[in-house]
């Protein structure tokens, strides 16, 4: 009688190492994540990981190759996180405030404010990644990439907003993009610096009720029923 043996990648096995491998590598970036947190992206080095997950020299570059590949999936993962929890902020709403692209908006601020007081240690490491681009072209592709997939959505959902009559008719949808991000990343940094030191729940109302205030020649168009409050103009 000839017995046959498994062929490698059928049955439990492969997919048990499969799961191993998958968790030994969030392993290493949430050891990746303490370093950087601790030390600063310069500072730590690759042995600091391996120190801090509790394996030998060589098994972080099983992973990533270098210390700057660790950092690139960290801001991947904050990516993938962030805009996952944007989908299911917007997928919650009611019909009639999924219409709304003002009301999107204020979700999609809502959903990136929980995700940054969820991961307070990711994202301050993370706001170091615009630092770094500036000598670090690979850290600086992956910022642009992803600014540039949020400037898009962005500004589709306020030229939508404009074109309802939501925001005023000479709004420049790109330039309030950029403005919109500009001031989560701002409220970012104030946050981490003197965290509680305001709410991000009036943050998230506030930058949705007008993100185009400086982008437009007029006022924003008062707030209806059911909208978040407009930011008055100085």
């Amino acid at each position: 009688m000839v017995t046959r043996r498994s062929r490698p990648g059928r049955g439990g096995v492969p997919k048990i190492a499969e799961a191993a491998r998958a968790a030994r590598r969030e392993q290493i970036i949430a050891a990746g994540l303490a370093c950087f947190a601790s030390s600063g992206y310069h500072a730590a080095t690759m042995a600091d990981v391996a120190a801090q997950a509790g394996v030998s020299k060589g098994t972080p570059y099983l992973y990533f190759d270098s210390k700057q590949a660790l950092f690139l999936a960290l801001h991947e993962e904050w990516d993938c996180g962030a805009g996952q929890r944007a989908d299911a902020a917007i997928a919650a709403l009611p019909d009639a405030d999924r219409g709304s692209p003002r009301r999107v908006l204020h979700a999609v601020a809502a959903a990136i404010a929980a995700q940054v007081t969820a991961e307070p240690a990711t994202c301050r490491v993370l706001m170091e990644a615009r630092a770094l681009a500036a000598h670090e072209p690979a850290i600086a592709a992956a910022v642009r990439a992803a600014d540039a997939r949020g400037h898009r959505q962005l500004e589709e959902l306020i030229a939508a907003g404009v074109s309802a009559g939501e925001w005023p008719r000479d709004t420049d949808p790109a330039l309030a993009a950029r403005l919109f991000t500009a001031g989560l990343y701002g409220l970012m940094a104030q946050w981490h610096l003197a965290p509680g030191s305001f709410s991000w729940d009036a943050a998230a109302a506030a930058l949705a009720g007008n993100p185009a205030a400086a982008a437009s020649g007029s006022a924003a168009s008062p707030s209806g029923p059911g909208q978040p409050p407009a930011v008055p103009v100085a």
